[in-house]
């Protein structure tokens, strides 16, 4: 054979091929696509289009709810933190460390009863809308 024959065959299989395979590919599309009974691509109703939009709304409040909470909350702990360093690094005596540790409680349950007031206000996390 001589080298023409070879490409012009060789040229031959591989446009028969992608031929062959453009085939397989549009019957594999034809095959997959959506049947008369198959209702999974059909448009969702506006009723249930409110209702996952109100859904994402108020799960959003919420989380931003939450995330605010959570700050105000380790900032306050910080604050506390810091104001009991200063007073334990100037505290010459016993009673002055005691009496810094008492305010760091004291300032760390005033902080955790208000995250709890502001979780509680926020109420439990919005249920997502069944189908």
């Amino acid at each position: 054979m001589t080298i023409k024959k070879v490409v012009t065959s060789a040229a031959l299989v591989v446009a028969l091929l992608a031929q062959g395979g453009n085939a397989l590919a549009s019957t594999e599309e034809a095959a997959s696509g959506p049947s008369a009974t198959d209702t999974s691509t059909s448009i969702p109703s506006t009723k249930n289009t409110v209702r996952n939009s109100e859904f994402h709304a108020e799960m959003r409040a919420w989380v931003n709810g939450r995330v605010a909470a959570m700050h105000d909350y380790r900032v306050a702990i910080a604050a506390a933190s810091t104001t009991l360093k200063s007073a334990l690094d100037s505290a010459t005596s016993k009673e002055g460390r005691k009496s810094a540790m008492a305010a760091f409680k004291s300032a760390r349950e005033v902080a955790k009863s208000a995250l709890d007031s502001a979780l509680t206000a926020l109420g439990d996390r919005p249920v997502r809308p069944t189908r």
